[in-house]
């Protein structure tokens, strides 16, 4: 009897120490980015305010850094419910429903508050809700997520779209990214995330493209000399959450949840905001030039990336144009 009352007190201790009360829902949520990014300090009070909210029936443990596994693993994980939750940014479903590589191709939308508009309107809910009906996955606080704007690093100085021509970029391996590079001239190569900072500062690419605050956390700053500030794609983030993890919530827990993401996302835009001066500061200081670029040349040049994606039959033909349709944009 004494032996079991030890191995119980000790289970209770492990439990404690774990941060999850007995009985507790465990929401495991991976992602790629640093510790040091808004995104994760951003999840940080997400998973504060959760606690909070259900009054510590719900505990959201972070895995950032590809802890769970590189994207694509995550990406079965949540599927299949071995993590019930992943953030990144909104095109990740893509993968999925390709649809969703409208919403990280550059030069669709205007900006943040219009590509927010087309992920909320009636054409975005119908492929939210086929994301949960094939997949199960469903995106939560759709909007409230952002990063900075996208923007070029590169090894040598770019000045005009006209310096894009052949230049050998990084991107995501994800044809929307691809689509969006290949209209300005540029020559993409997909890297994996965890292999940026290396295959730059060999030389295996000649820039990369990401938000001053992912170019920052991630030191990808040491292999480059310059970054121009083309604005090309105005990036929200969506968390997704396992849909059978979701339906296991009570009514009320899933209100708390949904009521701390929306919270803890704009916390998450505050912080991007007021950080992308301090980066640039600091960035200048480790000896990176910033270079004012002319954006509408960039975007009268890339304007055919969705329609390439079309063109490709990685979305359907027409789809782009009911999008901005349905935001009142033609």
């Amino acid at each position: 009897m004494r032996s079991l009352r030890v191995l119980i007190a000790m289970l209770l201790l492990v439990l404690c120490l774990s941060g999850s009360a007995i009985g507790a829902k465990v929401l495991r949520i991976g992602h790629e980015m640093s510790t040091e990014t808004p995104e994760h300090i951003a999840l940080e009070r997400f998973a504060e305010l959760v606690a909070e909210k259900t009054g510590g029936e719900v505990t959201v443990k972070l895995f950032p850094m590809n802890q769970l596994g590189s994207f694509f693993t995550q990406l079965q994980n949540i599927k299949d419910g071995l993590q019930e939750g992943h953030v990144n940014g909104l095109g990740w479903p893509g993968h999925l429903i390709p649809e969703f590589f409208i919403f990280n191709t550059s030069f669709a939308f205007k900006d943040f508050d219009e590509a927010a508009r087309a992920a909320n309107g009636p054409v975005g809910m119908a492929i939210r809700e086929r994301l949960i009906e094939e997949h199960g996955i469903r995106l939560i606080a759709v909007g409230d997520w952002r990063r900075g704007a996208r923007h070029v690093l590169s090894r040598k100085p770019i000045r005009s779209v006209d310096d894009m021509q052949g230049l050998k970029i990084r991107v995501p391996e994800t044809p929307s990214y691809i689509t969006s590079f290949e209209a300005v001239g540029a020559s993409p190569t997909p890297i994996a995330f965890g292999e940026v900072y290396l295959a730059l500062q060999q030389g295996v690419v000649e820039a990369m493209e990401c938000p001053l605050d992912l170019i920052y956390g991630q030191k990808f700053y040491e292999g480059a000399s310059y970054i121009a500030l083309t604005s090309h794609l105005p990036e929200l983030v969506a968390m997704g959450i396992n849909e059978r993890f979701w339906q296991s919530l009570t009514k009320e827990q899933q209100q708390a949840i949904e009521e701390a993401a929306i919270e803890a996302g704009k916390y998450n835009r505050q912080l991007v905001e007021e950080n992308e001066s301090l980066y640039m500061e600091r960035m200048k200081e480790a000896g990176i030039t910033f270079i004012e670029v002319d954006t509408d040349a960039f975007v009268e040049k890339g304007k055919t990336a969705p329609y390439m994606l079309e063109e490709k039959g990685v979305i359907p033909e027409g789809f782009y144009d009911s999008l901005l349709e349905s935001i009142g944009r033609k």
